[in-house]
């Protein structure tokens, strides 16, 4: 590919992160709990999404977006992942009296399951797979170097990754200078519950 077709590709991965949407609920809902919880999101978000890439550039994507079977299992797997994890929110501990007004939430998620989230909410939206098949798939083809491919993949992912990471540094640090208390750290984990569970329902309702 010449420069031209890598910035737009560069461009297309950039939109499709920056969209709001249960991803970028669930790394702020990591992050909240600490920068390690955050980047451990984001990094297996970008993973999931190398995935994606990897499959839309091998032909294998457009098979799981074209078969009703295995499409109605990712969607009804992404539903059943936002209830979950929007019940999870909404049962979270509120903070005890003897905690510090500016001092941050205390710890409710840990670094290897807010992996398994940021990984799961990717690779279970099915949106992400539309994307990579509708529009991701336009910059493939059988021709390509496999590098080429890989690089590719490397790309989405690396612009996914970056840009939830920054989003987890930023509500970290807005934790640190007190931005953020544990009872505001508290409500915002009730917040994001019942739009997953809203997004749940939304998906259940289309299908």
């Amino acid at each position: 590919m010449d420069m031209l077709s890598w910035l737009s590709l560069a461009g297309i991965c950039a939109l499709g992160a920056m969209s709001p949407g249960p991803s970028l609920l669930i790394v702020l809902r990591c992050a909240a709990a600490g920068l390690r919880q955050g980047l451990a999101c984001a990094i297996a978000h970008g993973g999931a999404i190398a995935l994606y890439a990897c499959l839309t550039a091998f032909g294998l994507a457009a098979l799981v977006t074209h078969t009703p079977m295995l499409f109605a299992i990712l969607q009804w797997g992404g539903a059943a992942m936002l209830v979950y994890l929007g019940w999870k929110a909404l049962r979270a501990p509120a903070p005890t009296s003897s905690t510090a007004v500016n001092t941050p939430a205390p710890e409710s998620v840990s670094v290897s399951r807010a992996a398994l989230q940021g990984f799961g909410i990717a690779f279970f939206n099915p949106k992400v797979a539309i994307f990579f098949t509708a529009l991701f798939s336009q910059f493939v083809s059988a021709e390509q170097m496999l590098s080429t491919k890989l690089g590719m993949a490397g790309l989405a992912a690396g612009i996914d990754a970056i840009w939830y990471a920054l989003v987890a540094l930023l509500v970290t640090l807005g934790s640190g200078r007190g931005w953020l208390s544990a009872g505001a750290a508290h409500r915002l984990q009730q917040v994001f519950g019942g739009l997953l569970l809203g997004l749940a329902a939304r998906l259940v309702f289309s299908l």
